[in-house]
C-alpha cells in the first residue's frame, strides 16, 4: 500500500492540526500530513521526498483583484470573475510555481477545491481520489527514464544499470550521460543525432555493447560533448529508437555537468533522483529545487522522482532492493 505525503499550509493552526490529525487518523496510512506555516516551508522540510499534494486555505475573495492582492502573487495571471475560476487559477498558479499537485480548500462549495467544512472524511476522500487519479494516469513503464541527480556518490549509477537489467529482457537500453567514463569511447551517434541522420538506429545497434547483460550505449567519454546536445536533439533521437522492433525503454545515466540546461531533463517521462540525507547533501538538494523554480522550470519537479537509496544496497549493487526503493 502506497502512503502518500501531504503538506497541510492554513493561515489558521488550530484547524490546520486537527486536519492533520484527522487525515492520519481516518485514511488508514494511506496519507501521512504534516502542518507547515508556508507552502515554502513545505519544500524546505520534506527535503527527502518531496510531498505528493499540497493543501492550502483558499478562501478566494469574488473580486480578482482583491483574490490577487490577498494571496500576494507576483504572477501576471489575469484571475476570472467567478469564484470557481478564481480557485483553479489559484492552485494553477501553486502547483507551477512549487511543482507538485494542489487542493484548495473552500470556505463554500467548490468545482476546483474542497469545502474546508466538510468532515474529514470526506475531505480524505477527495484528496485519495485526486491522488490515485494522478497515480493511475502514469504508466507503470515509462518509454524514457533518467537517473539523475546534483549529488555525488549518492547510487545514480547502480540505480541507472538496476533498471537497465530489469528491462534488458523487454527492450531497454542503457545510455551513459556521465560526465566521464572508464574507458576511451569512439562513437558517431551524436554526429548522427546532430545531423538528424535517418541511420541512426543502425549506428546505435552498431555500437551498443553488452555489459554483464545489460545493452549500453555509450555516446563520448567525457561530458563536454553531450553539453552540446539539446532537448530537441534527444526528442528526436527518443522518437527514433522508441518503435515497435527497436527499443522499449531507455535508461539515461545523467551527470549534472553533461546537462547544457536543466530544460534537457523535460524530454524524460521519468526522472528518479537519489538523494543523501546529511546536511550538506540537504542544502544542495534546496538549492537545485529553487534554481528550477526560480528559472521557470518548476514544472520539472513534478516528474521527479526523490529516493534515498540504502547504502549498503549500493555498495553489494543489490539490484532487487534497489528497485524496490523505485517500485520498479
Amino acid at each position: 500500500m502506497r502512503t502518500y505525503r501531504v503538506g497541510i499550509c492554513s493561515p489558521d493552526p488550530g484547524y490546520a492540526s486537527n486536519l492533520m490529525l484527522g487525515l492520519n487518523r481516518v485514511s488508514a496510512g494511506k496519507v501521512e500530513a504534516m502542518v507547515f506555516s508556508s507552502p515554502e516551508m513545505i519544500l524546505t522540510c520534506m527535503p527527502i521526498r518531496e510531498p505528493d499534494l499540497i493543501i492550502m486555505d483558499g478562501n478566494v475573495p469574488e473580486d480578482p483583484q482583491e483574490a490577487v492582492a490577498e494571496y500576494h502573487t507576483d504572477s501576471a495571471t489575469q484571475y476570472s470573475s467567478t469564484q470557481d475560476s478564481a480557485i483553479r487559477e489559484y492552485a494553477s498558479y501553486w502547483e507551477k510555481k512549487l511543482g507538485t499537485q494542489v487542493l484548495v480548500l473552500t470556505e463554500t462549495p467548490s468545482t476546483f477545491g474542497v469545502c474546508k467544512y466538510r468532515s474529514v472524511r470526506e475531505i480524505c476522500q477527495v484528496l485519495l481520489e485526486r491522488l490515485q487519479k494522478a497515480n493511475a494516469s502514469v504508466p507503470q513503464r515509462f518509454g524514457c527514464i533518467a537517473v539523475f541527480s546534483p549529488l555525488g556518490r549518492c547510487g545514480k549509477t547502480a540505480l541507472a544499470r538496476a533498471l537497465a537489467r530489469a528491462e534488458s529482457g523487454r527492450g531497454g537500453l542503457y545510455i551513459g550521460m556521465e560526465e566521464y567514463t572508464d574507458r576511451t569511447v569512439h562513437s558517431e551517434v551524436l554526429y548522427q543525432i546532430h545531423r538528424r541522420a535517418p541511420e541512426i538506429y543502425e549506428a546505435v545497434v552498431r555500437e551498443q555493447t553488452s555489459e554483464d547483460g545489460i545493452t549500453c550505449l555509450r555516446m563520448s567519454d567525457t561530458y563536454s560533448d553531450f553539453r552540446d546536445v539539446q532537448k530537441p536533439d534527444l526528442e528526436w533521437f527518443h522518437s527514433q529508437l522508441l518503435q515497435p522492433e527497436r527499443y522499449r525503454t531507455l535508461i539515461y545515466d545523467v551527470g549534472s555537468a553533461s546537462l547544457s540546461s536543466p530544460v534537457v531533463l523535460d524530454c524524460f517521462d521519468r526522472i528518479y533522483m537519489p538523494v543523501l540525507s546529511d546536511p550538506g547533501s540537504l542544502g544542495k538538494l534546496e538549492h537545485f529545487r529553487n534554481a528550477l523554480r526560480d528559472s521557470g522550470q518548476g514544472e520539472l519537479l513534478r516528474k521527479i522522482r526523490s529516493v534515498e537509496l540504502p547504502k549498503e544496497s549500493v555498495e553489494a549493487f543489490d539490484e532487487q532492493r534497489l528497485l524496490d526503493c523505485v517500485g520498479a
